[in-house]
C-alpha cells in the first residue's frame, strides 16, 4: 500500500513536472472569465459545456501529452521494473486524471456560484465527472497506444473529436428527433453533457440513468479488456 502512495504521489509529481496541471488549470481560468463575462442564463447554458469540454477533450488532451512525455524520458520502463503492479500503475493515473478534473469542475463551479449565485449539487457533479474522466481516458489511452507519436495521437484525437461533438449539434437543432435522441449517447461526451444538464434542469430519469450506466461500462470495459493488455508492451518499446 506505502508503494502505491508513493506511485500516487510521483503522478501528481508528474502532472507538475509536465506542467500538465497548468495547463489544466489556466484553461480552468479561461472557462472562469468566460463564465464571469457572461449574462446568468447563458451561464447556465455553457455550465454543461464547460464541463464536457474539461473532464471530457481536455483529460484525453492532457492524458495524451503525459503518456508521450513519459515515454520519452523512459518513466514507464521504470514503473514497470518498480514493486508495484500494472494495475496499480494504471489505478493511480486514473485517480491523478480523476484528481485533476474534480479541480476543474469545482472551479467553474464556485465561479458559477460568486458570479451567477448558480448552485449545483456537489456530489452529483463530483460523481460525473468521476465518470466522465474515466470513460474519457480509457479512450484517450487507446488512442495513445495505437500512435506512433504525439502528433499521430492528436491527428486521431481530432478525428475523434469531431464524431463525439455531432451530437452535442444535433440535439440542441431537434436533428435527433424521438429516440434517436439515445443514439447520440453513444457520444461519451454527449452522455456526460446529458448528466451536467441534469442538474439545472428536468432531464427525462431514463436519460440521465442510460447516460450514467455508459460511461461506467466504457470505463469498466476499456481498462481491463484493452488497455491493460496493451500498456505494458506499449511501454516497453521506448
Amino acid at each position: 500500500m506505502n508503494n502505491f502512495f508513493r506511485l500516487l504521489a510521483g503522478e501528481f509529481h508528474r502532472l507538475v513536472k509536465y506542467r500538465i496541471l497548468f495547463f489544466g488549470l489556466l484553461v480552468s481560468a479561461i472557462w472562469i472569465l468566460i463564465l464571469g463575462l457572461s449574462a446568468p442564463a447563458e451561464a447556465e447554458m455553457l455550465f454543461p459545456l464547460l464541463v464536457v469540454t474539461d473532464t471530457g477533450m481536455m483529460s484525453i488532451a492532457l492524458l495524451g501529452a503525459s503518456f508521450f512525455f513519459e515515454k520519452q524520458e523512459s518513466t514507464l520502463k521504470t514503473l514497470l521494473v518498480a514493486p508495484v503492479s500494472l494495475s496499480q500503475v494504471l489505478a493511480a493515473k486514473v485517480l491523478a486524471a480523476i484528481a485533476s478534473g474534480i479541480i476543474s469542475s469545482i472551479c467553474i463551479m464556485v465561479a458559477a456560484w460568486a458570479f451567477h449565485g448558480l448552485t449545483v449539487n456537489v456530489v452529483a457533479i463530483i460523481s460525473y465527472t468521476i465518470l466522465a474522466v474515466v470513460a474519457h481516458t480509457a479512450i484517450g489511452y487507446v488512442l495513445a497506444l495505437a500512435s506512433r507519436d504525439f502528433m499521430s495521437f492528436l491527428m486521431k484525437y481530432m478525428g475523434m473529436v469531431i464524431l463525439f461533438i455531432v451530437p452535442l449539434i444535433l440535439v440542441p437543432l431537434d436533428l435527433l428527433p424521438g429516440n434517436w435522441i439515445y443514439l447520440g449517447m453513444l457520444s461519451p461526451m454527449y452522455a456526460t453533457d446529458v448528466l451536467i444538464e441534469s442538474l439545472f434542469e428536468a432531464v427525462e430519469p431514463v436519460r440521465v440513468a442510460i447516460a450514467a450506466v455508459w460511461l461506467f461500462i466504457i470505463g469498466g470495459t476499456v481498462y481491463p479488456l484493452v488497455v491493460y493488455p496493451r500498456f505494458r508492451a506499449k511501454a516497453i518499446e521506448g
